[in-house]
């Protein structure tokens, strides 16, 4: 597959002064890398590491899409995925499945993540598929801000524990619950997103339409703790579901606080998407930050 990336255009950026270029891996010193930036950017504890020879495995000649950021020589991102399917009423259907991405943490808040993830579109889509899926923790809003609010993709699929109990530093202490979010690469919603011109409401606007927060919070010491869920909310079209906006902060103070975080959002999401809901942005505000959920059927994703 890799000969099909050929004439695909580079992704470059000017941002802070730097030109990034986007392009496949091909060797297995640029798979080597990949091991590196996974414990630069989750720490030398991450049980997620994926090794050489599998990387050059789904890079050469076997349906994956495996790209390398670099900010001249140096390797400075990656995102690593490969086929798979989804089952539907008219049998197996291709897609794409987003294994990692991961950005160095000296680059992060350069764009340097969602012009991977761009860049990924595009030789998804060279493939013939128009669907991604990936998973992320729901708790971790600058991942959910990039994959819901900047990238288009949409959400109505919750997963329990996938990884087990986590052990590292960044999973530390809580189950690794999932978000499993949908990406339709060629949908009008993905395209808006990509040109810039997608609805971006703030969370004071959304309530100002009338849009409620089922969940209530409580700050004590600065920490904000889960309050009550009013599932009388449940009943309209769109909902928000108000979460910390720094999780890791969370734990540090207490990791029951992270623990019950988890168990009381894993309730509401879950609830919320056997009710037709779909999460389809992610608001900040300067302490909180607020998952959008409107119902499935009146989306056009």
């Amino acid at each position: 597959m890799v000969g099909s990336f050929a004439t695909w255009p580079l992704c470059r950026s000017a941002t802070f002064q730097t030109m990034i270029e986007i392009r496949p891996i091909t060797t297995i010193e640029e798979a080597r890398h990949i091991e590196q930036i996974i414990q630069a950017a989750w720490g030398t504890d991450c049980q997620m590491a994926v090794p050489d020879h599998l990387t050059i495995t789904i890079a050469r000649e076997n349906g994956g899409v495996v790209l390398l950021a670099w900010d001249g020589e140096r390797p400075v991102g990656f995102c690593l995925g490969f086929l798979s399917y989804v089952e539907t009423d008219e049998g197996k259907r291709l897609k794409h499945c987003s294994h990692m991405a991961g950005v160095i943490p000296e680059y992060r808040g350069r764009r340097v993540g969602e012009m991977i993830k761009w860049a990924q579109r595009d030789a998804v889509l060279a493939l013939g598929i128009d669907h991604i899926t990936w998973t992320y923790d729901p708790l971790e809003t600058l991942n959910g801000r990039l994959n819901i609010h900047k990238l288009g993709a949409v959400c109505h699929t919750y997963k329990r524990n996938i990884y087990g109990d986590g052990h590292d530093s960044l999973n530390w202490g809580v189950p690794t619950d999932r978000f499993q979010v949908d990406w339709w690469l060629a949908s009008e919603r993905v395209r808006a997103h990509r040109e810039g011109k997608q609805r971006d409401l703030s969370f004071a606007e959304w309530q100002a339409q009338g849009v409620a927060v089922v969940n209530g919070v409580t700050a004590v010491d600065g920490i904000w703790r889960p309050g009550e869920i009013d599932e009388r909310l449940f009943t309209g079209q769109k909902l928000l579901v108000a979460v910390p906006r720094d999780y890791q902060q969370v734990k540090k103070a207490s990791v029951e606080l992270g623990l019950a975080w988890r168990l009381h959002t894993r309730d509401i999401f879950e609830h919320a998407f056997s009710q037709d809901f779909t999460v389809t942005d992610l608001l900040v505000t300067d302490s909180l930050c607020y998952y959008l959920l409107e119902k499935a059927s009146s989306l056009g994703v």
